[in-house]
């Protein structure tokens, strides 16, 4: 049962990916990656990853607080 009172789902699953793109992220998402395809990708074009993180990161931010103060 979803109380009224409380987020659902979704609105917690927008503040993880909020949390996890956060571009301050990227040195340890460079780090992860490191040897894989996307890592290549990721250290060979920094700048589009960030900005790429960055619309993601404001995208989710704004869609998490959207539904948290909906659910209240």
């Amino acid at each position: 049962m979803d109380n009224d009172q409380t987020p659902g789902w979704r609105a917690y699953a927008w503040g993880v990916l909020a949390a996890l793109t956060c571009p301050c992220h990227l040195p340890i998402l460079a780090a992860v990656l490191a040897g894989t395809t996307a890592g290549a990708f990721l250290s060979e074009h920094w700048g589009i990853a960030a900005l790429a993180l960055a619309a993601l990161f404001l995208l989710a931010l704004t869609r998490a607080l959207r539904a948290f103060r909906s659910r209240s």
